[in-house]
Order: structure tokens, then sequence, then C-alpha cells
């Protein structure tokens, strides 16, 4: 787990068309994870459920327990010598039909979360070209700065809470397979599904917190779920170095209808001669 220093400032890129959802209802999605950028991100290698002795000790002993009145069919028609030969004999079997089903079991864990849970992604830089390019359609589009100290950044119901509040993603060259049931210390395997990249994906130095869709304000169609924002998380906006000028005073108008937003600051991002990315204050005049 990751005790970084959360930034003062973190950055959500956007395309044009996202800017009157942010700005004019202070909204924001958050997305399953079926849709984000890396395909196998939340899909981390699985070498099966867990090792054989383990899975042929737990079938074992949970037999009696989840199969009461078969278990005592066993002892009532077998010796206690045969009944234990019996079990004995089966326990391959069931460990079998156990790891069979590995596959199904996964996809199940996946789907639980897809269905359940909504990722906002931010990132610790504006300035990134790629960023511009990949998610603020070529810098045609927006960023927004949010307050990542504001307390609806952390919103944790317990301690080991591994939702509701801001936790940086961590980069790594490889993922080491794992067991589905690992022994392994909970909260390091949650991790490792929930917050962990391939490095490739590192330029994008991103935070994210996970939010349960049961908390969102709005859907919109069948899989669109979005979250309110307070006013007063939003720090600026950016307007990429290919915005439209017909964004920007669009963007003008709705928060000037909104006291609420009266400290925002408007932004511009604009390409030095070197081509790298600068940010400067979009005076109203530049209209």
């Amino acid at each position: 787990m990751s005790n970084a220093t959360i930034p003062s400032a973190l950055y959500k890129y956007l395309a044009p068309c996202r800017a009157a959802q942010i700005l004019g209802k202070l909204r924001i999605r958050f997305s399953q994870v079926s849709v984000l950028n890396d395909v196998d991100e939340f899909q981390p290698p699985y070498k099966g459920v867990a090792p054989r002795a383990q899975i042929e000790k737990t079938v074992r002993e949970r037999f009696p327990k989840q199969y009461p009145r078969e278990y005592a069919a066993v002892l009532r028609n077998l010796s206690p010598v045969e009944a234990e030969l019996w079990i004995e004999k089966m326990v391959p079997l069931w460990a079998d039909t156990v790891e069979g089903n590995c596959e199904k079991s996964i996809r199940e864990v996946y789907a639980r979360l897809d269905s359940n849970f909504g990722v906002l992604s931010l990132s610790e830089t504006v300035t990134s070209k790629l960023m511009w390019s990949f998610y603020s359609d070529g810098g045609r589009g927006i960023v927004v700065e949010f307050d990542a100290k504001h307390p609806w950044f952390n919103c944790k119901i317990r301690e080991d809470d591994s939702y509701r509040h801001l936790r940086q993603v961590q980069y790594v060259a490889d993922r080491e397979p794992m067991y589905l049931a690992s022994k392994d210390d909970a909260a390091t395997r949650e991790d490792d599904v929930l917050y962990t990249k391939t490095i490739e994906w590192g330029f994008e130095k991103e935070w994210r917190i996970i939010r349960g869709f049961k908390e969102a304000k709005e859907k919109v169609g069948t899989d669109i779920f979005l979250f309110e924002i307070p006013p007063s998380a939003i720090k600026s906006v950016i307007f990429g170095y290919r915005a439209d000028p017909q964004l920007e005073g669009d963007s003008r108008k709705i928060v000037a209808t909104n006291a609420d937003l009266k400290h925002m600051v408007f932004m511009r991002a604009v390409r030095n001669v070197f081509g790298n990315i600068e940010i400067v204050l979009a005076m109203s005049t530049a209209l």
C-alpha cells in the first residue's frame, strides 16, 4: 500500500463535450473498469484458485458444513473407517471441480467489480503532451484542476477502507501471477487489482478514487453514473491549446451564473517554441 503524500492539486483531462456537464451540472462520471484504457488492468494474471494441497484441505473441511445431510448419510451407511476412506477418495474429485470452475470464478469477481464500482482517474501533471492528446481530444478539450485535499476526496468509512479516498496508482514492469484465494495479506491483493498498472502507463502519474455506484447522483442510460462534485473542490479550468474560443466563452458564461464557483480560475495551455506545454492565465479579453 502506497504511503505517498497526496498532491495539493490533481487534474482531470476531458473532451470538450464534457465541459458543460462538469461546470454546469457539477457532475462527473465514475467509469466502470471495463471501459478504462488498459483492458488488462483489473485482470491480473491468476495461476489458479489456490495451491492443490490447500484446495483439498479446504474441500475436506467444508464437506460436513456445506453438505450436512450428505455427510450424515455417509456416517449412517458406513463405518467410521469406511466413511473416512470414502471421503479421502472423493476429496481429489471435489478439488478437480473447484479448479475446473476457476475461470468462471474469476469472471464473476470481475463482473461484480464492474457492476458495482466506478473509478475516477486523475493525474499529477497538467503539462503532459500525451495526456492532452489522448484524453482531451488532441488539446481541444479542458482540464479540471481539483483541490486534492478537499474532504470529498477522503470519505473513508474505516481506516483500512480501499475505496472512497484518493490512492496513488503503482506502476510495475510485470504483475506476478497470484492465486484467487491467496492467503497473502488481503489488502496487498486488493491493491494489486485496484491500484496497479503496467509501467507503460506511467506517464499518466495517476491517482484514483473508487466509489460504489449506489452513491451516484444520476444515472444516464444503462451504464453511465454521474457523481455530484462540491463546487469548492474545483480550483480551475485549463483550456486546451487547440480549444475553440466558443468553448471558453460558453464555459465562462456557465460559471458566471453560479456564485459557488466565483473562486474558480480560468487558465490556458499553450505550446512554447520547444513544443512543450505551459499553463498561463486565460484573460477574458483574449476572447
